[in-house]
């Protein structure tokens, strides 16, 4: 096996690149985001939807756990795409990057065989590349790197999770082995001018009761301020991140907790941040806490966690409702949620958006069936929106395969 595709954590020197080149298209292997410079990178971020891809959240990633390979392209010397990569050192306690759970038993690989695609660990990802004429055979170019890729290391393939379906359908269209797979539901709220003011006043009334109960109990007994990610902070809230992680079995507790919210400082990422903390009346201590990150017109919630005595519905008051004010108060149009708890965000006037993982194997004979996979597909959007019509979930699920 080559060097260059050793596996990620192998020591090499920083220097070694592999490329090819398809006419004015060079793809290469890089060692990290650490290759690169920020602008270049961030000019191909999606603005709205590409907050886990920019170069400052890889960056601080790199910092916590260490480099892991980024497939980039060029264009007559131009960065035109860059792809993320990871490989799992164990299994995923939690499912959420357990294939098997994710796709209900249509690829059984285990997580730690198979070259991970985009932000590590993350929930939400995009497409990072140049928009244009040249955009789909990129994607193509970079899409076919990965799989050679996971191939010289033995591994089952390639899989790209967490994408939006159009993004994933996108994708998956660029390569002839590619397989766009339903896998869960996004969650956000498109936030008016008015912030939740608005959004109970557009509410039904059973719904405008329960969110203004549960905001009224909190208020009674608690308190929210919002400030941003300092040295201070980050010690402050650490335990509360971690306590959140251990109860579903998370590992790292607050060291790791701590040393990713340090990383973000380092890497410039925590500039983007507000964090909302909650207290008691009666108390000085922060009780809970909430980390946010500010992209384009997002807001995007990451991180919460309480250490138990918190005032009441401080979950839903940090991280949705007094989200939706300050996001307001900012001029932000979109408070993303991503995907745990969905059906309680949607009951407290979020909505979902289809997400789909891009499956790339590394051999032809792996290919999902395309019958199962419709199948599938379509099961997976109707569980979503059981009144929309099937067919058009259909068609829109399959277009582009």
């Amino acid at each position: 096996m080559p060097a260059l595709f050793a596996p990620p954590g192998h020591e090499q020197p920083r220097a070694h690149t592999s490329a090819t080149r398809s006419d004015a298209l060079t793809i290469g292997v890089h060692l990290g985001a650490a290759d690169f410079h920020a602008q270049p990178w961030d000019a191909l971020t999606d603005p709205d939807g590409g907050f886990y891809t920019s170069h400052r959240w890889i960056r601080s990633l790199e910092l916590v756990h260490g480099a892991q390979p980024v497939l980039a392209a060029a264009a007559e010397g131009r960065l035109s795409g860059v792809l993320p990569t990871w490989t799992s050192t164990g299994s995923d306690t939690g499912g959420l990057f357990s294939l098997p759970e994710m796709t209900r038993g249509l690829i059984a690989a285990p997580s730690r065989k198979v070259l991970w695609l985009g932000p590590r660990r993350a929930t939400a990802a995009a497409i990072t590349c140049a928009r244009g004429a040249a955009r789909t055979r990129t994607l193509a170019a970079l899409m076919e790197t990965a799989r050679r890729f996971a191939a010289d290391q033995h591994l089952a393939g390639a899989v790209w999770p967490y994408l939006s379906g159009a993004q994933a359908l996108e994708a998956a269209a660029c390569h002839p082995l590619a397989q766009a797979v339903l896998h869960t539901a996004d969650t956000a709220v498109t936030v008016p001018r008015d912030g939740m003011r608005a959004i109970e006043d557009a509410a039904r009334s059973k719904d405008r009761r329960q969110w203004r109960r549960e905001r009224s109990l909190f208020t009674r007994s608690g308190t929210v301020e919002w400030t941003t990610l300092t040295a201070d902070t980050c010690t402050r809230i650490a335990p509360l991140l971690a306590a959140t992680r251990d109860k579903y079995a998370a590992p790292g507790g607050t060291s790791l907790m701590l040393r990713t919210l340090t990383a973000q400082l380092a890497s410039g990422v925590a500039r983007q941040t507000a964090v909302a903390l909650a207290r008691t009346r009666d108390d000085d201590t922060v009780r809970a806490a909430a980390v946010f990150y500010r992209h384009g017109t997002t807001l995007y919630g990451r991180y919460w966690g309480t250490d138990g005595k918190a005032p009441p519905y401080s979950y839903f008051n940090l991280t949705l409702y007094e989200a939706v004010d300050w996001a307001a108060r900012h001029g932000l149009r979109r408070l993303h949620l991503s995907v745990p708890a969905t059906a309680a965000k949607r009951s407290r006037g979020a909505q979902t958006d289809p997400l789909a993982l891009v499956y790339l194997p590394a051999t032809p004979d792996a290919r999902i069936d395309t019958r199962v996979l419709h199948r599938h597909n379509r099961r997976t959007a109707q569980e979503w929106n059981p009144s929309a019509d099937s067919e058009a979930w259909t068609r829109w699920t399959l277009r582009g395969m």
